[in-house]
């Protein structure tokens, strides 16, 4: 895994140690500010990928996992949950910046955690596998 890859991923597991330390020790949970890291350590894991693949045009400075997804989708497999996840998370990524955009639930901010953790490890797998192939 090369340097630039290994920073993206360390940025994205910072976003998702905020987002499960603040869903487990405040009172009230800031909904809003766990699903943002979700959105953001979901990204950032996607842009690991991309920088890894060395794809066309390089790195989009965007914050649509559905388009940062159909960066690489001709380079690996994506299953449809995971375009699932990110039209799901997307949206924090952009709307919780204005208040009253969003109504959170806590079910909102567990279901992005989850869907954060599955797409960070699924795209560390094919990091690793894509490592593993290159020896």
């Amino acid at each position: 895994m090369n340097q630039e890859t290994k920073q993206w991923f360390d940025m994205a597991d910072m976003d998702m140690g905020v987002a499960k330390h603040l869903m487990e020790n405040y009172y009230p949970k800031p909904l809003e500010i766990i699903c943002y890291h979700c959105q953001q350590a979901a990204e950032k894991s996607i842009k690991a990928l991309v920088v890894s693949l060395g794809t066309q045009g390089g790195l989009p400075k965007l914050h649509d996992l559905s388009f940062l997804l159909n960066q690489v989708k001709n380079f690996v497999k994506i299953e449809e949950k995971y375009y699932d996840y990110a039209d799901t998370l997307t949206p924090y990524g952009i709307a919780v910046r204005y208040p009253n955009e969003l109504f959170l639930e806590e079910r909102h901010a567990k279901e992005a955690i989850q869907y954060a953790e599955e797409i960070m490890q699924w795209v560390y797998a094919l990091v690793e596998d894509e490592a593993a192939d290159k020896q």
